[in-house]
């Protein structure tokens, strides 16, 4: 069984993985290499700045809610929450590691709510690592030599 917990544990990672590499080619792509030739602005900083928070913070949003959908769908997980909302506020709790405790999954299917502890704080370390390379461009930038 704790096998089975695992591989499943692994499916969600590799999920969420893809999303954030695909959401951080988008990001790439068309934030951070998007200003080559523009003028830094403080308009345009805080611009860059706000979507690049609020996109990281939306795809983390989307991890939590694949987390969910799992816990929701899988009948030994599924039957221990009240509603949807419940399991995504769960999620989103064990996602970000803030870990209430005033619901939790019971036997050996906890293992996930471990899982997805790691998942979040490697993908949110991930999201912030971008950000400060967003923060360091922008800073050279204004700051030549």
């Amino acid at each position: 069984m704790i096998v089975i917990i695992c591989l499943i544990g692994i499916l969600i990672i590799t999920i969420n993985l893809m999303i954030q590499a695909y959401g951080n080619v988008y990001w790439l792509r068309n934030i951070s290499a998007s200003d080559k030739n523009e003028e830094l602005t403080d308009g345009n900083i805080m611009k860059k700045l706000l979507f690049s928070f609020l996109f990281f913070s939306f795809i983390h949003t989307i991890h939590a809610l694949v987390w969910a959908s799992f816990y929701y769908f899988i009948p030994e997980t599924g039957s221990q929450f009240a509603s949807f909302t419940d399991t995504v506020y769960f999620s989103l709790v064990t996602f970000t590691t803030l870990g209430y405790g005033d619901i939790s999954l019971t036997s050996d299917w906890r293992l996930l709510s471990g899982l997805e502890a790691i998942n979040g704080i490697m993908l949110i370390g991930w999201s912030t690592a971008m950000m400060f390379s967003l923060i360091q461009i922008i800073y050279q930038k204004l700051n030549p030599n």
